[in-house]
Formats: C-alpha cells, structure tokens, sequence
C-alpha cells in the first residue's frame, strides 16, 4: 500500500451546504480515489521457489539472489529465478559448514566479486557462480555475520561474561580484534530472565560506509572505513505500542515453537518494553537508505502493514510508503529484504507448501 503525500485543498474552492464536515468527505473521496489509482499501479511478481523447504535469509546484488537455509545456499538469477546452483551442507570439510550452536544461523556477504560464507568456526569464499575458492578458520568460532569493510572485517561476537554483550567489533585480516565499535547490553541474562524487544541491532555497509542503527529509536550513525563518524542521522518516531495481546501471542510463541519450547522456563522471566523498537529491518543501495518501521495497522494475524521510510543517502526523507509484510512470527517477518526500489519476500503458500519470492515496487 502507498502512503500518498497530503493532498492540500483551499477551503474556498467549495460552495457546501453542510460547511466543513461535509468538505473533509469530499478530500476524503479525493484521497481515496487517488489512492486506488496508485494501487493499481503497484504490482506484485510471484514466481515459485520449489528448490527450498525452509529459507533464511534472502541476499540480492544486481544479477543474482541468494537463499540460504540451515547449512545451504541457492543462487538464482535475478531476471528470471532460475536456479544456479546450490552450494553447502552440513559437516566440517571444505564446501561445508556447521551452525553456531543457539547463538547464529549460516551469514553470507555478497557486496564483493564472491560469496563470503561466515559459518561455525570458519569463512568460505566462493566465485558468484558458486565455485569454491578457499575457508579460514576463526580464532574465535563465536563471531559471526563478518563482512568486509575497507582493508578490514565488521563483525558481531557475544560476550557471555557475567553481564552478557552484543558486540560490532573492527577486525583485521586474520579475525582479530582490531577496534570495538558498539556494545550493548544482551536481552537474555542468566537468571534474569529475557527482555523481549529491547533493541534490534542492524548495521549495514554500503559505499564503504558503515550505517549503526543499534539504539532503540531512529538513530543511525555512519562512519568510514577508518571508523571516523560522518554524521548521524535522526529522525522522531511515533513507535507502536507493545499490547497485552502482543505479549500473549509472543509468550505462546516462545512456548510452542520448536526452536525456544525447550528452553522456555530457563528464559523466565519474560518481560517486555512499552513500545517496540523503532527499527525492524534497513537497507542501504541505489544511494537511497530503506528503514522498515514497526509502525503498523495490524488487519491479520500473519500480515503486518509495515511503515518504510526512504531517505537519501544523508537521510533526509524522500518517500513513505506502506507495505503488507508476511510475518513468520510474532516477532519477525518471513525473509525479505529491499533492493533498488524493490521489497523482496520470501512467503510459503500453505496450501501447496511451496514458497514463492513476491517482488513489489516500493519506490
């Protein structure tokens, strides 16, 4: 759905009998009416995925998109979803990869000229065509989602200290520590329970700058290759408020779901903020920064009407739209990302379990 810019109408251009109430009617009718138009106009592709059972993650450059699933990756061409090739399984020998254990899934980077495969232990790099070049094991099997930044790596590692860490730390070629960038405070602490939603950490690179966006409102930070702030970009949110019947479904969730029902009374207490995060999801490409809200219109129980903002690349805001994202679950959508003024979605069809990818014009 298209958010469409306020349609500004001078009180004396109308002669009415009723006065103002029956003048806001009348905007109304307009704005519906020019609504409707543009909804025409944005159409959603669905071709099927028959290749995947249980994706991931959905990474996009400009000639193929790839999917991963547990230790599996599926390259298909962009023009047409044709797939490539699959690459991975699970086992320790090279082309293989294992899962960090309950901490994080296969993390892949193709902002480069080859695939960058951040597994349990260990990188992988493969040609974009799938050929394997080499891995390197990790000094630290516990960082993950490594991407190249500059002559160096950004990455994340938890600390499981006593006060338990999310850490963004600069790493050089050989996966050492080189600088520590953010930290914030993890929301499981043994014995204290698990704060749900207490912030969703995201940070992107794009143009050899690196966008934070690791505060709970809309705060992102950009800095060089040299970790050298450029500037900051804010914006005042208005942030969905986290109801009683929000927490039902997410305590339920974490009871019956067959990754967390295990662990659920170690977890105890859950406890929840007021309102969510600002930020549920961002992408930077195409010189414009695409950040996905939690600001929604909930209509179903698996569809979330999403907020995105567009902004410029120094973040002033070009656009608002609103998009019908999938929800997985109560708290995370089914895979999608966006890309060049494009939402891509991987959704399952219940009915012939089958997924497809949806693919919708935002901009």
């Amino acid at each position: 759905m298209i958010t469409l810019p306020f349609i500004a109408v001078r009180k004396n251009q109308f002669k009415l009998k009723n006065g103002e109430d029956k003048m806001k009617k009348i905007i109304g009718l307009i704005f519906m009416l020019v609504l409707a138009c543009h909804l025409m106009g944005a159409e959603t592709t669905v071709t099927p995925l028959p290749d995947i059972n249980k994706p991931g993650f959905i990474y996009l450059d400009k000639e193929q998109m790839y999917v991963t699933e547990d230790t599996s990756i599926y390259i298909y061409s962009l023009n047409d979803f044709k797939l490539i090739k699959k690459l991975g399984k699970r086992g320790e020998g090279p082309q293989e990869f294992m899962l960090t254990p309950g901490v994080a899934p296969l993390f892949i980077d193709v902002s480069s000229n080859d695939i960058i495969v951040n597994s349990f232990g260990k990188m992988s790099w493969f040609t974009k065509d799938g050929t394997y070049i080499r891995e390197f094991k990790l000094p630290n099997p516990l960082v993950t989602d490594l991407r190249p930044f500059g002559r160096n790596y950004v990455g994340t590692q938890f600390s499981i200290a006593k006060v338990r860490h999310r850490i963004l730390n600069l790493y050089d070629k050989k996966i050492e520590i080189a600088k520590e960038i953010e930290k914030i405070v993890h929301s499981y602490q043994e014995g204290k329970g698990l704060k749900v939603m207490k912030a969703n950490p995201i940070h992107v690179i794009y143009d050899n700058k690196l966008f934070i966006a690791w505060k709970n409102d809309l705060f992102i930070k950009v800095l060089d290759s040299d970790l050298k702030e450029l500037y900051t970009i804010k914006h005042p949110l208005e942030r969905q408020k986290v109801t009683e019947e929000d927490k039902k479904k997410i305590i339920q969730f974490f009871k019956t779901n067959n990754e967390t029902k295990a662990f659920f009374d170690m977890i105890q207490p859950i406890t929840f903020p007021e309102v969510y995060p600002a930020i549920l999801g961002m992408s930077v490409n195409g010189e414009k920064i695409y950040v996905v809200t939690y600001k929604s219109r909930d209509e179903k129980e698996d569809v979330q009407n999403t907020e995105i903002l567009i902004l410029d690349i120094k973040g002033k805001v070009l656009n608002k739209v609103t998009f019908p994202l999938k929800m997985k679950n109560p708290l995370r959508p089914s895979p999608f990302t966006i890309y060049e003024g494009k939402l891509y979605q991987l959704i399952e069809d219940p009915n012939k379990e089958e997924w497809s990818v949806h693919v919708t014009e935002i901009n």
